[in-house]
Order: structure tokens, then sequence, then C-alpha cells
């Protein structure tokens, strides 16, 4: 698998719309959405907020614990984040069964 910039993707991604929250320091956290999400990480869709290739976030989803993550890639209104520890792939499938969302492949 390929990520948006050609390189190799860990796993494969899966499109979503699901809120979630940024946190970037202990005062700075807001709202965010996710346009798609893999074991390795995700995509924030359309945020107001700024971000930088390589910082450091934490990202609360759902009723996971929160997840420690790095920001790699920033394309118009997308920005790529890498978790620092991957989810497990029963974690995808559980968010669709509680949550009802809907995952299928990410478009291309």
């Amino acid at each position: 698998m390929w990520d948006d910039q050609g390189r190799d993707r860990v796993s494969e991604r899966r499109t979503v719309l699901l809120q979630a929250r940024c946190r970037k320091s202990s005062w700075h956290v807001f709202p965010v959405e996710l346009g798609d999400i893999s074991q390795g990480g995700c995509s924030i869709v359309g945020s107001s907020e700024s971000f930088a290739q390589g910082e450091a976030v934490r990202l609360s989803i759902a009723n996971l614990k929160p997840i420690e993550a790095r920001v790699r890639w920033l394309l118009d209104d997308k920005v790529g984040v890498e978790f620092h520890t991957a989810l497990k792939g029963r974690v995808i499938e559980e968010l669709s069964e509680t949550y009802g969302i809907t995952i299928g492949p990410a478009a291309s």
C-alpha cells in the first residue's frame, strides 16, 4: 500500500467521518474530524488549527485511551498523523460496531 506521497504504508486506510479531540499541549485542546484511519495513523480533515510537520499531538478518539502521535505530512486541508503505537485491527472493527460507523477502503 502507498500513502499520498508514494511511500509504502503499514496498513490499509479506512474511510471514516469521526469526531475526535486533539491535544497539542496541556492547555491547547480542540475538536477535529478524522477523514480516514488505519492501524498506523489517521488524517485530520478541514481543521482551522495550524499544524507543523513533526509536531507531537495526542488524539482522543471515541472511548479509546489517548493516542500519542506525530504529524507526518500536510496537504491543503488534510493533516497526516502517525500513531506512536499501532492500533489493533479489532479496534477499527469495534469503532464501526459500537458507533455505527461505516468503514470501507479510502478513495484513492
